[in-house]
């Protein structure tokens, strides 16, 4: 599980940072995706409608409700990808500012 504080702190870093990261969910064709703002893009990586993606959920509930399958993170032409939730956070939470 991950907080509304969480997410924006990891937020604040992906922006701080010049980085982009995006959130790849099984079973949905859907993604989120957070680089200068937080937008739902799809599987052809163009931005749809945030409602039509998620609905009404925030997108710390996002993390919580789908399963993740992948997380890519670019970040000063490094490539990462992460397999699980707790695996990104805790790479992130080591980035100095």
């Amino acid at each position: 599980m991950i907080s509304h504080e969480e997410f924006m702190n990891i937020f604040k870093k992906l922006r701080e940072h010049n980085g982009k990261a995006t959130f790849i969910f099984k079973g949905t064709r859907y993604r989120l995706v957070i680089n200068k703002f937080i937008h739902a893009r799809d599987d052809y990586d163009r931005q749809v409608q945030w409602a039509r993606a998620f609905g009404t959920k925030l997108p710390h509930d996002v993390l919580n409700t789908f399963q993740v399958s992948a997380i890519r993170v670019k970040i000063h032409d490094e490539e990462r990808t992460f397999n699980t939730l707790k695996e990104f956070v805790e790479w992130i939470k080591s980035l100095t500012p």
